[in-house]
């Protein structure tokens, strides 16, 4: 039996993309684990509904805190540690703030990307680094989300020889939810975009793109906390789109689920991107994407979307109409989208982790063998 305890306390922010990596890969795991696998899932106590009657046990977070405090502060309880309880501990993000007591039992780090290359200043960039270096060295095998992360790794991180697993996302849009029309949409066309309203996802440039289309309104999903999304809120009244435009903050998942069915389009602009879930829940949904040809976006999203090279307004405007024209005159595009997207499933996900869980467990990688 390979005992695996896999890090979801992400959940504790369920709605960001972090938090629905570990909601939807706990989820596929118990049904991808086999006879040979248990699963211990580490999280908050507060988040142990989001695998109601599972047969999982749970490691809550706030015990295992008490512990390593007493660990630390009793240095002959470092004896009792050593009896490995574990034979792989998942870190599911780079992130993670809690390590296994035992240093000899065998990490699988998830890096889902390196954002802050692109977002912070080059001081704390080097300190990211650090950081990131320190958990890398403790772990046996890297996993993570798309081919251009893991070049990026490779790039501006020392592997030590370790392996590097490329894991593709699967799409989080679940039909068996009910669809549900959100209040504030009237019979008008509409675009469609969602993710935490933060300066990467670059959202503002599309409020010049939507008074170049007047016959569309646009809504734009998301946590609207930032200082960022309450300047666009700003621009828009100081547009005079207000009725055009609407940012209803974190929406329910059927008014999600109707926004993708219905939209026109997905409109996603984000600078930086590990993955890019919004684009493949719209495929999946028959959707055409227009996005920025930027980080992971073009591997995730294929030749079937369309991408914007630069921000212009002309640029993105001639884009969108050549996009546009090509997804309505081409009969099947529709369904070209949702084939693509169909490679993108959390059970192939799932799949795979349970196999470097083994190949880990098994001796297939090991720190001694990655030095």
């Amino acid at each position: 039996m390979v005992r695996v305890i896999v890090d979801l306390e992400a959940l504790r922010v369920r709605n960001c993309g972090l938090g629905q990596f570990s909601l939807h890969l706990g989820q596929a795991l118990l049904g991808a684990r086999g006879a040979d696998l248990q699963f211990s899932y580490f999280l908050r106590e507060a988040d142990r509904d989001a695998f109601a009657d599972a047969d999982v046990d749970f490691v809550f977070a706030q015990e295992w805190r008490r512990e390593e405090f007493c660990r630390r502060l009793r240095p002959f309880l470092r004896q009792v540690c050593r009896e490995p309880r574990y034979d792989v501990w998942h870190m599911s993000n780079q992130l993670a703030r809690f390590w296994p007591l035992d240093p000899s039992v065998p990490v699988l780090l998830t890096i889902h990307d390196l954002n802050f290359l692109r977002e912070f200043n080059q001081r704390q960039i080097e300190r990211e680094f650090v950081k990131l270096q320190v958990k890398l060295d403790r772990a046996a095998v890297i996993a993570t989300d798309t081919h251009f992360v893991a070049d990026e790794i490779r790039t501006h991180l020392n592997l030590r020889g370790k392996e590097i697993a490329v894991v593709h996302c699967g799409a989080n849009l679940h039909t068996e939810e009910s669809p549900a029309r959100p209040a504030f949409l009237h019979d008008r066309k509409f675009v469609f975009t969602i993710g935490e309203i933060n300066p990467k996802k670059n959202f503002h440039v599309l409020l010049d793109l939507i008074e170049r289309l007047p016959e569309y309104v646009l809504v734009i999903a998301g946590n609207k906390s930032s200082e960022y999304a309450r300047g666009i809120e700003a621009q828009v009244r100081e547009k005079g789109l207000t009725e055009r435009v609407f940012l209803p903050g974190q929406i329910s998942a059927g008014e999600r689920l109707w926004l993708y069915q219905n939209c026109e389009a997905l409109l996603f602009p984000s600078r930086t991107e590990g993955f890019g879930l919004p684009v493949i829940e719209a495929m999946s949904a028959g959707r055409p994407v227009f996005m920025s040809h930027a980080t992971s976006l073009p591997e995730v999203g294929g030749p079937l979307g369309f991408y914007w090279h630069s921000f212009d307004i002309d640029h993105m405007c001639e884009v969108f109409h050549q996009g546009m024209r090509v997804f309505r005159t081409t009969p099947d595009y529709g369904d070209r989208l949702k084939r693509h997207a169909a490679q993108f499933t959390w059970q192939q996900t799932a799949e795979k982790y349970a196999a470097l869980y083994r190949s880990i467990a098994a001796g297939s990688f090991t720190r001694r063998q990655a030095a």
